[in-house]
């Protein structure tokens, strides 16, 4: 029992900066995201932060596009990265026992495999908003002008939720162990497809509770952290207390309430 406990603490300790590495990346991320909140609300008016933001989101095509695919970069690296952390404590325990002199690194790569899938998630809704920026569905600060959108949205993502693709990715999400006793891999390649594989079962899970972002504004730090502790409630809450299911009955009562009032206002 003693050795066992050893055994834990000088894993824990040889994968400190790892967790230290983590944990940084995640708090500069929200700094940096709250420090951009605090200036647009400083700013008072609203025509003045839609102002600064079109400036900010101005010039060419391309480069408008690479300001909101970082934009997306650092929301999903502040948003996603922390629920990884149970999959990483049992990938990083799992890979000790394998090669402790080597477990370090193959927990780094497989965390940095991970981020990247939401680093890919990224592009494609760095064009979607700019699209639907330039279509005039959604105001500079990346929130939705129309009603018939934002219902469209919220019965998407919560339709999805009883979707028999977001119950498969979402039990790989809920028992990491199974996952990786069925596809381990040693070494570095083997933390790096382990890595993609869960960050892609992970994007494929959660990419439709990102796209609410729209409704309730990208940059919307409050939504911003509901949504990262709503996703880590799917993970790691017991599947009998259907909390993904409630999750999706919201969306779809909250998405038929947006469309009634829309035709009762017309």
């Amino acid at each position: 029992m003693r050795s066992t406990s050893n055994w834990k603490a000088g894993v824990a300790a040889h994968h400190a900066p790892v967790w230290i590495g983590m944990a940084a990346i995640v708090a500069m991320s929200w700094l940096y995201l709250a420090r951009m909140d605090g200036d647009m609300s400083s700013m008072g008016d609203s025509s003045a932060v839609q102002g600064a933001m079109a400036m900010a989101m101005g010039g060419g095509g391309s480069d408008r596009l690479a300001t909101v695919f970082a934009m997306w970069a650092v929301m999903m690296t502040a948003m996603m990265l922390p629920t990884v952390a149970p999959s990483a404590f049992m990938f990083s325990s799992l890979s000790a026992r394998r090669d402790a002199a080597h477990s370090g690194r193959a927990t780094a790569i497989y965390v940095a495999a991970y981020a990247a899938c939401w680093m890919l998630f990224a592009a494609p809704a760095a064009a979607l908003q700019w699209t639907l920026t330039s279509s005039s569905l959604l105001d500079p600060m990346a929130h939705s002008t129309s009603a018939l959108l934002s219902a469209a949205i919220l019965l998407s993502a919560g339709a999805y939720q009883f979707t028999s693709l977001k119950n498969a990715c979402l039990s790989k999400c809920r028992s990491p162990l199974g996952f990786f006793m069925a596809e381990w891999r040693d070494g570095a390649r083997g933390a790096l497809a382990l890595g993609v594989q869960h960050g892609a079962y992970c994007v494929a899970c959660c990419w439709a509770l990102m796209a609410v972002m729209f409704v309730v504004g990208a940059m919307n730090l409050a939504w911003m952290g509901l949504l990262t502790l709503l996703v880590l409630g799917e993970k790691v809450i017991p599947p009998r207390w259907r909390f993904d299911r409630f999750v999706g009955a919201t969306l779809v009562a909250s998405g038929l309430w947006i469309a009634a009032g829309a035709w009762l206002g017309t």
